[in-house]
């Protein structure tokens, strides 16, 4: 075991107090002991500071942000501060099992080109524990990972990565500060693009189904989606996968339906959409008034 390999843990938390403990105890208990826990307190107004503080264990380093941010900057801020030579990362409410991070540092250790290692993980709702099945894929394969995100099963799921940080150096930008529930995904979509990428088959993680998970807010998530697919537009390869299923172009059509969206971005759409099918659906509601579009829209989401 190369002991003196360190791994950073990134942990962000607004309000965080339920679940915390079992969270930071997941780390404590890791057989690979030269870790350290990059805690960000997202202007949190409730314990959870001061139970993260009670651990009293110098691996753990506290950071606080006197306002609210989104995911996607207290993630940047977070990564900035990191030493190891390895990065995880672990959301307040999921926890790991205890020996997630020796088998992906021997697994980095039996092949020195692997650049991102993940793993399959359990769904935990209400104290029962089910497993999440989903396809393994390695190598070099933005294509695998963009679908997997669309088919709602994520490859590279946030909870079960350990990523190299010099990987991670050769991105123009860690996390993309206009995101907050999609920034894992646009983070790893960018990875993809380059990072040799290896898994464990075994369940090293525990994902929490509850009422606040944050990917539940649906207008922002789309909107976010639409950004990503936006963004993407000059970047041929990645463009033709986001379009798998027709996503980009559905994701235009729902954020015009769901969100507020500016007569600039309203004839983008109308350029980017793809499908035939798909140009006439938005040319057929482009005059309508967009908010009784969303009033219909939303009683039947």
């Amino acid at each position: 075991m190369e002991s003196a390999k360190l791994v950073s843990v990134i942990m962000t938390c607004h309000n965080g107090e339920k679940y915390i403990g079992t969270a930071i105890d997941s780390v404590m208990k890791q057989t690979y002991k030269n870790w350290q826990l990059i805690f960000y307190n997202n202007f949190s107004n409730d314990k959870s500071l001061k139970i993260v503080e009670s651990y009293q264990d110098e691996r753990i380093k506290c950071f606080n942000s006197d306002h609210l941010l989104n995911l996607g900057q207290v993630r940047k801020l977070a990564i900035e501060v990191c030493s190891g030579e390895y990065v995880c990362f672990l959301d307040v409410d999921d926890y790991w099992n205890e020996n997630k991070i020796e088998k992906q540092i021997l697994k980095f250790q039996e092949n020195k080109n692997i650049d991102l290692v993940y793993s399959n993980y359990f769904l935990l709702k209400e104290e029962i524990e089910s497993k999440k099945i989903k396809n393994l894929y390695k190598g070099v394969c933005s294509k695998n990972l963009i679908e997997s995100y669309i088919d709602g099963n994520p490859l590279s799921a946030w909870l079960t990565v350990m990523i190299k940080m010099e990987c991670v150096n050769k991105l123009e930008y860690s996390f993309d500060e206009n995101l907050h529930i999609a920034s894992d995904m646009d983070f790893f979509i960018r990875l993809s693009k380059f990072c040799n990428i290896d898994y464990i088959e075994d369940y090293l993680a525990y994902y929490r189904i509850h009422e606040d998970n944050e990917s539940k807010e649906k207008s922002t998530e789309i909107e976010e989606l639409a950004y990503i697919c936006t963004k993407y537009e000059k970047d041929n390869e990645l463009k033709f996968f986001l379009n798998y299923k027709n996503f980009s172009d559905k994701i235009f059509i729902k954020n015009y339906l769901f969100n507020k969206i500016s007569k600039d971005l309203k004839m983008s759409y109308r350029k980017n959409i793809k499908s035939f099918l798909y140009k006439v659906i938005f040319l057929s509601i482009y005059k309508i008034p967009q908010k009784l579009l969303q009033k219909i829209y939303k009683c039947f989401y």
